[in-house]
């Protein structure tokens, strides 16, 4: 088990955040390195698209303007497609995706409650860096399927992208009330530990049983590379991770 995610998602997140390049031991290890089994792999991943369509449902039903329902609406579009693309994975394989799910579900409902936010503009830059971090994590961890799986998985993950469309509805609203700016960084910091730990699951199994995985010191930095990555994302936005 890496025991690295034993420590709170606070903890994690200052680490990462303070320190974007780690030493490495040894080889460099990727996150491809990791074999996950491909059902519950898929089904976890389907559960957290499934609650992005949910949040970005609730966040066009409260928006401000006309004009960001109408962008709001393609970004429901555009995760509920990748759903769909991830349970048919599933379907092919024979799975009820009920029953892939369903290891994940209590973790997935704690991890909607952590990342709700306190007001739209909490919960709009909540998909932005949900989306982002948890995309870019089963890319990364993808290429540890079997080949046939792993092009299957790809495609639904790469398919379309939301980013653009998340990043000009927080620019306009960062740009109509700058102040939104400080409390935004903040609370962008606090998402990365709780969507840190959804990434534990897909490593070591939700029933904590572990998986084939390199040792601890050699993973760390392919987590480091993720939030280096969201933390570009947020500098784009003019928010400092």
């Amino acid at each position: 088990m890496v025991k690295w995610f034993d420590r709170t998602p606070r903890d994690v997140t200052r680490q990462l955040l303070r320190q974007h390049r780690m030493p490495v031991v040894g080889d460099r290890v990727l996150l491809s390195d990791v074999r996950p089994a491909l059902v519950p792999f898929v089904g976890q991943a389907l559960g957290l698209e499934l609650e992005l369509v949910a949040k970005a449902g609730r966040v066009l039903e409260h928006a401000p303007t006309l004009a960001e329902r109408s962008q709001l609406a393609e970004v429901v579009r555009v995760h509920a497609s990748r759903a769909n693309s991830l349970a048919r994975i599933l379907e092919r394989e024979g799975v009820e995706v009920e029953d892939a799910m369903r290891p994940f579900a209590e973790s997935i409902h704690q991890f909607a409650r952590a990342t709700e936010g306190a007001d739209w503009y909490e919960q709009l830059l909540a998909i932005h860096v949900v989306s982002g971090l948890l995309g870019d994590f089963f890319i990364a961890i993808a290429p540890g399927l079997p080949e046939g799986d792993q092009d299957a998985m790809l495609r639904a993950l790469r398919e379309e992208s939301a980013h653009p469309l998340l990043v000009a509805l927080l620019h306009g609203a960062i740009e109509v009330n700058p102040r939104l700016s400080d409390r935004m960084a903040v609370w962008g910091r606090r998402l990365v530990g709780d969507a840190l730990l959804q990434m534990y699951l897909a490593v070591n199994g939700p029933d904590e049983t572990g998986r084939a995985v390199p040792s601890q010191k050699r993973l760390e930095p392919a987590f480091n590379d993720i939030v280096a990555s969201h933390t570009r994302r947020m500098d784009e936005l003019g928010l400092t991770a």
